[in-house]
């Protein structure tokens, strides 16, 4: 007697509804501080966040104060090749 075929782990959490879409909302942390900031920040009139890009074109969201140490972190990352020393988040 053959088996029933079974879902695979990702199959059955894609039909579950799980995995990594279950959020609506973003979630944006500022690289050098590591301070929680909402979408609308970027657009606010002056803006309070903003993304700052390294060499290779990633994007990466900073608070407007610490765009400076932002973008020195993302020289770094050109320098030397290594991923991003992004600070821990915080709320």
């Amino acid at each position: 007697m053959k088996r029933e075929k079974r879902l695979t782990k990702r199959e059955r959490k894609e039909s579950s509804g799980g995995g990594d879409h279950q959020h609506e909302h973003q979630h944006i942390h500022c690289i050098a501080c590591g301070r929680h900031m909402d979408s609308d920040e970027f657009s606010a009139s002056p803006p309070t966040a903003k993304i700052i890009a390294c060499q290779h074109g990633s994007k990466f969201p900073v608070c407007a104060s610490c765009v400076r140490q932002g973008q020195k972190l993302l020289d770094e990352h050109d320098r030397t090749g290594q991923p991003v020393k992004t600070v821990g988040a915080w709320h």
